[in-house]
């Protein structure tokens, strides 16, 4: 591919996702990191993008998330009475995915040492989970974030597109019944989004800070959700009939 063509793919992917690695870049363009460096090194003196360490940012992307250091310390009780309750539905010899929240990192911890396979981005998770020998931990490769300690972009996403998973479990910025799931920005939202495409079952865990909260990206609407696990006051006509969600039967409300 010539220069002129790898730009203008650059420029366009830029444009959508804000974010790009030059491992991504050099691994879907099929041209070594060097080249890539040279190409981004040179739009960048065009001023049509902004070089950073491994990659480059759009001149007009804001970063919205939190980093998972301030996560992790927030509303750690609610959290933890959470995560027991996300046990509850895990079993011996399940495939499980895990996002890089502070919840799921909660979940990691609380997960008992059973045969099971995990599947995470999380380098939060895999940490807790190497200790645990009974559980085979699967890591997604790709871009490393140092603000969300997890792996992203697409090779983390080109690699869990072409798995199964028998479970998922995320946690968002904010959800309700009516509006859907959210998340702050394209790292977290594209990993989740995926895993809930690829898993069979889908579990939200979210504590009640973020119910009726709305954020920049969607990344599902209620009715894909198979599990809410909520110390959240949800509205009595989704404890009723639910006649709020498209699909009724499909979600399960367990609050603590």
């Amino acid at each position: 591919m010539q220069a002129i063509t790898r730009a203008n793919f650059i420029l366009g992917l830029i444009s959508k996702v804000g974010q790009v690695s030059v491992q991504d870049l050099a691994s879907e363009l099929n041209v070594s990191v060097e080249t890539i460096r040279r190409d981004l090194k040179t739009l960048d003196k065009k001023g049509e993008l902004i070089r950073t360490h491994g990659g480059a940012i759009s001149k007009r992307y804001i970063d919205e998330g939190t980093s998972f250091t301030n996560r992790a310390s927030s509303n750690m009780q609610d959290k933890q009475d959470l995560a027991k309750q996300v046990i509850e539905h895990i079993y011996e010899g399940a495939v499980i995915g895990l996002d890089a929240s502070s919840s799921s990192w909660l979940v990691a911890q609380a997960l008992p040492d059973i045969r099971c396979t995990i599947v995470t981005n999380s380098l939060n998770n895999i940490s807790v989970l190497s200790g645990k020998k009974n559980i085979t931990i699967i890591s997604l490769g790709g871009h490393y974030s140092e603000k969300y300690k997890s792996f992203y972009g697409l090779i983390a996403k080109n690699t869990l597109q072409e798995m199964a998973l028998d479970l998922s479990v995320i946690s968002c910025v904010g959800f309700d019944e009516h509006s859907g799931v959210w998340d702050s920005n394209e790292y977290n939202y594209e990993i989740k989004k995926t895993l809930i495409q690829v898993s069979s079952k889908n579990i939200l865990i979210a504590d009640k800070n973020k119910y009726k909260k709305r954020s920049l990206l969607k990344i599902c609407n209620f009715c894909e959700i198979d599990i809410l696990i909520s110390n959240a006051e949800i509205e009595s006509d989704i404890h009723g009939d639910m006649n709020s969600i498209s699909n009724p039967n499909k979600c399960m409300i367990t609050p603590i």
